[in-house]
């Protein structure tokens, strides 16, 4: 599993460059959700990440991502929902 971990791209998302073991490992036992977006082209990705996580992980991963607009939302859905607790 971590034969590509010496591979670095830049991370939008962090804003710095970072290696392949970060990536594969972002959620803890997930991968980053946006894997797929940031290593086409450079590894054969969707063949690792179809190896090595399980189906229901490869699905959420090729599902289309929220736009920022919708995410906000959603954070500020769940921090309301928090307060009303």
């Amino acid at each position: 599993m971590d034969r590509y971990d010496h591979y670095e791209t830049y991370c939008r998302s962090l804003g710095d460059c970072i290696h392949f073991s970060y990536c594969r490992a972002a959620g803890r036992n997930e991968p980053c959700g946006k894997i797929l977006e940031c290593w086409a082209g450079r590894l054969p990705i969707l063949e690792f990440v179809r190896q090595h996580y399980p189906e229901q992980v490869v699905e959420r991963l090729l599902a289309p991502q929220p736009g920022r607009l919708q995410r906000l939302m959603s954070i500020a859905e769940q921090t309301i929902k928090k307060q009303e607790s």
